[in-house]
């Protein structure tokens, strides 16, 4: 009887040190990231500070790879929650332990999918919590920052209370689980090791736009290619010949890639009468003569940020900005030659 009563006694035990082991994994989630990418990468994160330690926050941040949740977690300084496919968790435990530890479950396609996305987000932000999205609802096939969808509207919808903060990830084009060389994975090792940079920029100012998150997020761009000694290599994908736009003291501020379809995804990496997007590390915006920043497809002067530089520069050119961000001179410019520059 004895014997009965320790053995029940040992399996409770065991039964209650693994539900203690599993709640406070919730809580070890972004350390063990840390150590797991520490083997490969090193993490800089910038701007943490411009997270609050309170309330509800929508972390919006570019895609260009895999590993960009991972790298998101760990450099949050709030627990925070992401969005997975369902069918990664599909089996009952499974699921309930992706809840605990932040990841939430959403089915990948059909017709209740973007219904149930929405309805999860806003449920975690009427709690209070943190939620990290991708606004391009892709990983980037060429390097650039490309569309941000007006999903983040719709969950943002009513919630003025809501922190929006972009950030922006720098140096994990390259890199096995981005799509550099044409393929995710199966690249040779060039480094033992790749710094990775997390910058996190200032809040969003209302009212929020798809449009104006992504203006942001290039902002927090700026800074992330900014802590990075040495800087990234330039962009194997650019094709000059596509339109892009060099200025002659801030150099190459904006590119074109060839077009990409990769199964069902396909991302156009030009657009006829642009001279491209915006580079890494370079924000751009369109002002009116007072100074007020424009909306899409607005003409206006055409103002820089660029990495190494101080402030807002003006280049001299007429623009607008239209809402996918590619760049379109202005009709008052004089001739451009097909590279995006205008002749000496």
């Amino acid at each position: 009887m004895i014997v009965v009563y320790w053995v029940a006694a040992a399996v409770a035990g065991c039964l209650a040190l693994l539900i203690a082991f599993l709640f406070a994994l919730r809580w070890l989630v972004q350390p063990l990231l840390r150590a797991v990418l520490a083997v490969r990468y090193r993490l800089r994160v910038i701007g943490a500070e411009n997270v609050p330690r309170t309330g509800a926050v929508l972390i919006a941040m570019n895609h260009l790879s895999w590993l960009d949740g991972p790298f998101l977690a760990a450099s949050c300084p709030r627990r925070g929650n992401a969005l997975i496919h369902a069918d990664y968790v599909s089996l009952p435990f499974l699921g309930r332990w992706a809840r605990w530890i932040g990841l939430v479950p959403v089915p990948s396609s059909g017709p209740r999918a973007r219904r149930i996305l929405i309805e999860e987000c806003r449920a975690l932000l009427d709690r209070g919590e943190v939620l990290g999205i991708f606004p391009e609802a892709q990983i980037s096939r060429n390097g650039l920052t490309g569309p941000f969808h007006r999903g983040l509207e719709v969950i943002l919808s009513g919630r003025e209370d809501v922190i929006v903060i972009p950030a922006f990830i720098h140096n994990v084009w390259g890199s096995n689980f981005s799509f550099s060389g044409g393929r995710f994975f199966g690249k040779p090792r060039r480094r033992l090791r790749r710094t990775v940079v997390v910058a996190f920029g200032p809040r969003v100012s209302p009212p929020i736009s798809a449009f104006g998150v992504r203006q942001a997020v290039l902002e927090a761009g700026v800074a992330a290619a900014e802590a990075l000694k040495p800087p990234a290599p330039e962009l194997e994908t650019i094709d000059p010949g596509l339109g892009e736009l060099r200025h002659p003291t801030l150099g190459p501020l904006t590119g074109s890639t060839p077009d990409v379809t990769d199964g069902t995804v396909t991302q156009p990496g030009g657009r006829e009468g642009t001279v491209g997007r915006p580079l890494p590390g370079v924000a751009l915006r369109v002002v009116d003569p007072t100074g007020i920043v424009l909306g899409p497809g607005v003409f206006g002067r055409l103002e820089a940020r660029v990495a190494g530089r101080p402030g807002w520069q003006d280049t001299g050119r007429s623009a607008s900005i239209d809402p996918d961000g590619f760049v379109r001179l202005g009709p008052d410019e004089r001739e451009i030659d097909r590279r995006g520059q205008a002749p000496a």
